[in-house]
């Protein structure tokens, strides 16, 4: 049996020299006879994705050149992650659960492969010509880029945040990731993948009902827990076979060597990754034993490394990176350690950058593209974060100079939230004492850290978040409402530190110059006026501040968005008046004759019209909902299915021996 495909006079000739074992060249088989019986037997197929997934990708990102453009760095990690993939039950269980219920949670420990199963779910969807969509902000840019008649799967990786929940999901976006699950696992052309640490879903479960009423009812999470004894085996053969170790360390592993990794109590897909990478001693003779100390003690991977082959230099910057959103633009992260570069007396910092970054690639960082396209460097995964965070903590000179040296706002914002986490955290490596340590090492710095985040209030945003714009479409900005969040945050602090708000008060009335030239975003700006209400500055301030939220809510209803904010602030004031409900009977009408088949957000609108007591419009509503709901049955390239055999064979030791004795050269 060869992939080779051979013609009826090389079956001939192949015969003739084993005709001793073989009855006919009918017993030779050639790429085309493999090809022949996978089409007839169609559930090896099913059960072994890889066959055909690739195949498919090619085919979709050559037909959708868009697409890859703009999802070139998922398509990157998806080449490189398929060769040493190994579907295990996981995936299978995984497969049945996206199936029936269009939307699959993966839950699980630290790097034990969720965002990796996540991927090839992913690239098996794209094959069936399904369009993939990344979030990598918050759940807006999925409600955004949601079309009505197009196979779309989104997927989400670590939607609550790296490491605690706290760093991804702001003020009502449980709501909207909850609606947005709602409408897709009751579609048909939709597919959604979440994935989250287990310790970080289960804190969240305790903040957000939403979400754990909503898990309870429709049953998509999915517990990536252990891999059996076969499934490491084979992940860690891939890696090998894929890897450039020397022949050396490849006979130590064949010659029992293997046994130390897989059946190690600290077995990770994550650290078998680094340790069959260049990152790590892949050379030199004693590998089973270095990789077996590496699973005993996994917090030394970065020690080692970051203290012995690193110049202060590289490590400023892999550690500003914690101040910094998770996908950080490089102009945005050059600006910041040059900055911190020179207040730790480290000059010329800007001519070095790019060799920085060459040297960090592959082992402390990654270089990708943002939501936009646009270049962006991120730590490699969550653990070197938790690495860098324990650092700062631990060294409180380091600690000074970072919020000294910050040039944009966010940077103190994000490194505070990364201590203040600790008031809802309980799981991982960093740990809640941990966290606590590094919050009261930032209380200990609070006169500094207040003075900088004066000095940055009117500071560009590192962070971008996707926007609808009539005549424009979908597109990326700094945050509207950049200077509301901030202002917000001051209230954090000062309520933490028992400090009088009227310290901001100058800041404070900025933004109420600004939203009275209409210029903000008006959700953070409903987020903000509760906290002003309810804040001991002076009564001519809050007053000055509800009469040009309402002055500008009022003055600009031209979207749907604008109607939704201006609703709920008027809600708390005695409701909308009859000429303002005949307004918006005309702006829906003009919504229905441009929006082909309907408008968005028309739930929200039917409650709008429900409380102006707009009966003929609720209905039309109404009548539109139904109508959406009758998503066309589209025509589908591959159907996935979960009828798919179950690996129940347990892996005999010979088998072992046999797998690995393939790496040997001898």
């Amino acid at each position: 049996m060869t992939s080779f495909d051979l013609s009826p006079l090389q079956k001939e000739k192949i015969h003739a020299l084993f005709s001793e074992w073989m009855s006919s060249p009918s017993d030779i088989l050639g790429g085309k006879d493999i090809d022949a019986l996978i089409t007839r037997h169609e559930a090896v197929e099913r059960r072994h994705p890889k066959l055909w997934v690739s195949t498919g990708l090619q085919l979709f990102w050559a037909v959708r050149a868009d697409i890859a453009n703009r999802t070139s760095a998922l398509k990157s990690r998806i080449e490189r992650s398929m060769p040493k993939y190994v579907v295990h039950s996981g995936y299978q269980d995984a497969r049945e659960v996206l199936e029936t219920k269009n939307v699959c949670l993966i839950s699980g420990p630290p790097g034990i492969g969720k965002t990796t199963l996540a991927q090839m779910l992913l690239a098996e969807h794209i094959s069936m010509g399904y369009e993939p969509v990344v979030i990598s902000q918050d759940i807006n840019e999925a409600w955004h880029s949601l079309t009505h008649n197009t196979r779309q799967i989104f997927i989400y990786d670590d939607f609550l945040g790296e490491i605690a929940f706290f760093e991804r999901m702001a003020k009502n976006e449980d709501k909207r990731l909850v609606d947005l699950i709602e409408k897709i696992s009751s579609g048909s052309s939709k597919k959604l993948i979440l994935t989250t640490r287990e310790y970080i879903l289960r804190d969240a479960k305790k903040f957000y009902e939403r979400l754990d009423h909503l898990d309870g009812r429709l049953n998509f999470l999915l517990e990536l827990n252990a891999y059996s004894r076969n499934d490491r085996a084979r992940i860690l053969y891939n890696h090998l076979w894929h890897s450039e170790i020397s022949s050396t360390c490849l006979r130590e592993i064949s010659i029992g060597g293997y046994k130390k990794i897989i059946d190690h109590k600290g077995y990770n897909p994550r650290l078998i990754e680094y340790c069959t990478g260049g990152a790590f001693d892949i050379e030199s003779s004693g590998y089973p034993d270095r990789f077996k100390a590496t699973l005993d003690h996994p917090e030394r991977i970065w020690r080692a490394a970051f203290d012995k082959h690193l110049l202060e230099e590289h490590r400023l910057l892999t550690l500003i990176l914690c101040t910094l959103p998770r996908q950080a633009a490089l102009d945005d992260l050059r600006e910041a350690y040059v900055s911190l570069c020179s207040q730790a007396g480290i000059p010329n910092a800007g001519r070095s950058f790019r060799d920085t970054l060459e040297v960090l690639e592959g082992t402390f960082i990654t270089i990708g593209r943002n939501g936009e396209g646009k270049p962006a460097v991120s730590h490699a995964n969550p653990s070197v974060t938790e690495f860098c965070l324990a650092r700062i903590e631990s060294d409180s000179e380091l600690l000074r100079n970072i919020i000294e040296s910050a040039v944009l706002f966010e940077q103190l914002s994000i490194i505070f939230k990364h201590g203040d986490g600790a008031a809802f955290f309980s799981g991982g490596r960093l740990g809640r004492r941990s966290r606590l340590i590094l919050l009261s090492a930032i209380n200990a710095e609070r006169d500094l850290l207040l003075a900088s985040m004066r000095r940055t209030f009117k500071s560009r945003s590192p962070e971008r978040e996707m926007v609808w714009q009539a005549g424009r479409g979908n597109f990326y900005t700094e945050p509207p409402g950049k200077f509301e969040r901030r202002i917000n945050f001051f209230f954090q602090c000062l309520e933490r530190w028992e400090m009088d708000v009227s310290v901001i008060e100058a800041e404070v009335l900025f933004v109420i110059e600004r939203w009275k030239n209409s210029e903000g975003g008006k959700e953070d700006a409903l987020k903000l006026i509760e906290e002003i209400e309810s804040r001991s500055l002076p009564s001519s301030v809050s007053e000055q501040a509800i009469h040009a939220l309402d002055s500008w809510l009022e003055s600009t209803l031209k979207e749907t968005e604008d109607w939704i904010h201006y609703a709920e602030f008027a809600s708390r004031s005695g409701g909308l008046g009859p000429d303002t409900a005949d307004q918006f009977d005309r702006f829906m009408d003009e919504e229905f004759s441009r929006w082909s088949p309907s408008p968005p957000d028309l739930e929200k609108m039917k409650d709008i019209a429900e409380n102006m007591g707009l009966d003929d419009l609720v209905s039309r509503i109404d009548e539109a909902l139904e109508e959406e709901s009758r998503e066309p049955d589209d025509d589908y390239h591959r159907e996935a299915s979960s009828e798919v055999e179950s690996n129940v064979h347990e892996v005999t030791e010979g088998e072992l021996a046999e797998l690995f004795g393939r790496l040997s050269s001898d």
